[in-house]
């Protein structure tokens, strides 16, 4: 089961984006054919959404693919780390170190 997650969420990414792309095309020809003398406005409004739409893509990669390749080492690690901590606090009295 775990492995029809990771490959479907790089393809359901790849569909939203998609879908995106193909409706600023179809608002873009639409309202080059209803009023052509405001197109300017609507490829100005296309162009941030698609920077938007890149970096939600990048970002969401990026945490898809950090999920993907954490290792159990890691969470050892980070399970030592926070019990230092804590024996530091205490021998600090609770006090902020």
């Amino acid at each position: 089961m775990r492995w029809l997650e990771i490959f479907t969420r790089p393809l359901s990414l790849s569909f939203r984006l998609f879908g995106n792309i193909f409706a600023g095309e179809v608002l873009l020809s639409t309202m080059l054919t209803v009023a052509p003398f405001v197109l300017f406005i609507f490829i100005g409004i296309e162009l941030f959404v698609g920077v938007i739409q890149a970096l939600i893509f990048s970002m969401l990669s990026l945490v898809f693919l950090s999920i993907a390749t954490v290792h159990e080492d890691a969470h050892e690690q980070h399970d030592t780390h926070e019990s230092l901590e804590n024996e530091i606090a205490a021998a600090s009295h609770g006090r902020p170190f």
